[in-house]
């Protein structure tokens, strides 16, 4: 903080924007939101299977209980909980039949940083309760971030919201995580890293030196479904995720993916999934209309 002198008084002078040439709508691209709910039949694979994105995740679960795997280790959660990733963290989520909350897709700003870790916070107070529930309300409600008082607008609020989960993760230990935790982790981030490599469960174990039975062992008790089966998950939901939001053919996500050939990525699709690849791109384009 810098400090000015006008007329003989002392101000305080604060840096809020990284990057002056950045419109405000620049600043929070990425930036979305969508409900917690349980989840309709046709897009449970987007939530329910392991993912990562690229952005910060901030989950806010205000009623209701279901169960979260962050990093390939399920917990369950309950009300009044915030749950924070930083970009990249595998995860997925199964709210149950009377969960409400949301999902947020936040931008990185440098003044409103975010935890460097997953953090899991239980909000005891209504207060604060409140408080979180109305700032992601009111980004909600943004409006057009292209108009200058709106965009300040939210980044004021995204700001805001750093600084609660800031002095809430100060109040709560960020507890050790047990071996086992540790290397579920860290096969979730190596499974991140060699995803479309073509990499199978030697070639991840070999990485970690560990062996497969070891991280099946490890896998089934940390996460409930065994290592190759994380990986299978992992890998169809990136390959769901290419025919839903893109228009690139079932050939080149195959290749992007790192299968051998077209016709082992539709045997595995099919295994996986009950249908073809093209079959799924047609279901979700009908969903999509619908």
């Amino acid at each position: 903080m810098a400090a000015a002198f006008a007329n003989g008084v002392a101000m305080s002078r604060i840096r809020l924007f990284e990057a002056r040439t950045l419109t405000e709508a620049e600043r929070l691209r990425g930036m979305r939101q969508e409900m917690v709910t349980p989840l309709a039949r046709s897009g449970r694979w987007r939530r329910e299977e392991p993912h990562a994105d690229t952005l910060p995740v901030l989950i806010w679960i205000a009623r209701g209980q279901g169960r979260v795997t962050i990093n390939a280790r399920t917990r369950g959660f309950g009300p009044a909980t915030c749950i924070v990733l930083p970009p990249g963290t595998p995860f997925a989520l199964e709210p149950g039949a009377m969960t409400e909350g949301t999902l947020a897709r936040l931008p990185e700003l440098f003044e409103a940083p975010l935890p460097d870790r997953p953090r899991r916070l239980r909000l005891s107070e209504v207060a604060k309760q409140g408080e979180i529930a109305g700032l992601l309300d009111r980004l909600a409600q943004a409006g057009d971030l292209t108009d200058p008082p709106s965009g300040r607008a939210a980044l004021a609020r995204v700001i805001l919201l750093s600084a609660l989960i800031e002095r809430e993760g100060r109040a709560t230990p960020d507890t050790p995580l047990p071996a086992p935790a540790r290397l579920a982790e860290r096969f979730a981030k190596e499974v991140e890293r060699q995803l479309g490599t073509g990499a199978n469960l030697e070639t991840i174990g070999e990485a970690l030196d560990v062996t497969p039975t070891h991280l099946t062992r490890t896998l089934r008790d940390s996460c409930g479904m065994t290592a190759s089966r994380y990986l299978t998950a992992r890998l169809m939901h990136e390959a769901r995720r290419r025919l839903a939001d893109t228009h690139d053919s079932a050939a080149s996500i195959s290749a992007g993916l790192g299968f051998s050939s077209p016709a082992y990525f539709t045997r595995a699709f099919g295994n996986a999934t009950g249908l073809t690849p093209s079959e799924f791109r047609r279901r979700e384009g009908r969903a999509a209309a619908s």
